[in-house]
């Protein structure tokens, strides 16, 4: 069931409707690249590597592919070393791995290690969280235009989910949010930044904001591109949980740290409520070599650090040619991409990009049925995506 504030754009159908007609918009491969270097270096080893496919079918279209908020720079070169070393380690499950990850992760947010529930990719525990909305009491409050995993997961397994609008910044209107929750609601979704706006919540009102709706429900606040963000890490939540806040903290491997197509995701939240979903949402365990990149990653601050301002740079690029072209957009995108008022219905916009070799996302959000979100490529691939803004407005 679905509960919308009022005072929205219009909307020609009902966003349950909408929720069946879309995908999931999975991350695809970006480490193609990297695994045709890894094949070769094998195979100058003298290992057999006939068995390993030469690319994804799907990336050798032409398109240049904006459209799912991959990190087309690819992941840290010692992850890509790491994950080869590993190679003839593959016989052996996880578990162990799994545990040095925690305890990485731990130590780097201040938290316990019994607090950290590590998974295949953050979707698990996006759809996971939505089953335990339903059987904590089934009401979710979030906003009408953000990711969809939680929200999504949530109504079409039943539950309350109530909408609020963004504010006049394209901001999570977090007034009005908390105005929403009530003593029944059980869960609130913030993502900071923002799926699809790139828009990131200033941290002390959000801070002060988790801790006040957190008496009366809790708060999961994904933070999928927190990483490259201008302010991080001062703009981080963790430390609502280590605080004993009824706060979770959601983070992925796939966005900062380019490995969209290993599959590597984790929470983090109360100790007995990690014990309980960590036991459901591990299943058979974990990708042995999502975690061995996921370690050596995090150990390369540098490449990071890079990574950040590599996204800002082509980052600015898309956002100039908006300004540019005179189509509004959310201003200040913090994540991989940007959302612009395209002026025309969005599928169309997505059929005349795609016409000039770029594929943007092919959906939208309710209320915002001009707007697109366009991600950040590689520079010369966020070049060639500006010159074709610069076409479809000619």
């Amino acid at each position: 069931m679905k509960r919308e504030i009022q005072n929205l754009p219009p909307v020609d159908s009902s966003r349950r409707k909408w929720l069946k007609t879309v995908g999931i918009g999975a991350g695809a491969a970006a480490l193609t690249a990297c695994v045709d270097a890894g094949v070769q270096e094998l195979s100058a080893a003298g290992m057999k590597t006939d068995h390993f496919p030469s690319a994804t079918p799907n990336l050798n279209d032409g398109l240049i592919r904006l459209s799912s908020n991959e990190n087309a720079f690819g992941p840290s070169a010692k992850a890509v070393e790491a994950m080869q070393g590993e190679l003839f380690n593959l016989c052996r499950y996880s578990d162990a791995t799994v545990d040095v990850l925690a305890k990485k992760i731990a130590a780097q947010e201040g938290v316990s290690p019994e607090q950290i529930v590590v998974t295949n990719g953050s979707s698990p525990i996006l759809f996971g969280y939505a089953d335990w909305i339903t059987k904590s009491g089934n009401k979710l409050v979030t906003s009408m235009a953000t990711y969809e995993g939680i929200p999504r997961g949530a109504e079409f397994m039943g539950a309350d989910v109530t909408y609020v609008p963004l504010d006049a910044n394209m901001d999570f209107d977090l007034d009005a949010i908390e105005a929403a929750v009530t003593e029944d609601t059980t869960a609130v979704y913030i993502c900071n930044p923002n799926n699809p706006t790139g828009r990131t919540l200033d941290a002390a009102k959000l801070t002060a904001f988790a801790k006040r709706v957190s008496q009366k429900a809790q708060v999961f606040i994904d933070e999928a591109y927190i990483e490259m963000t201008d302010a991080y890490p001062s703009n981080i939540q963790s430390s609502l949980v280590a605080e004993g806040y009824n706060v979770v903290i959601c983070r992925t491997f796939s966005k900062i740290h380019a490995m969209a197509g290993q599959r590597l995701g984790y929470a983090i939240m109360p100790a007995e409520q990690a014990k309980q979903m960590g036991r459901m949402l591990r299943m058979g365990g974990v990708n042995y070599l999502g975690l061995v990149a996921g370690i050596a990653s995090m150990e390369d601050l540098e490449n990071l650090n890079n990574m950040r301002s590599m996204v800002a740079t082509e980052r600015a690029k898309l956002t100039a040619v908006a300004e540019a072209l005179g189509r509004p957009y959310a201003k200040n995108p913090q994540g991989n991409f940007i959302y612009m008022d395209t002026g025309m219905p969005h599928d169309e916009f997505a059929a005349k990009m795609r016409t000039l070799g770029v594929k943007v996302v092919g959906r939208t959000w309710p209320g915002y049925d001009t707007w697109s979100r366009i991600s950040v490529g590689t520079p010369s691939e966020t070049d060639a995506c500006v010159e074709a803004l610069k076409a479809v407005y000619a």
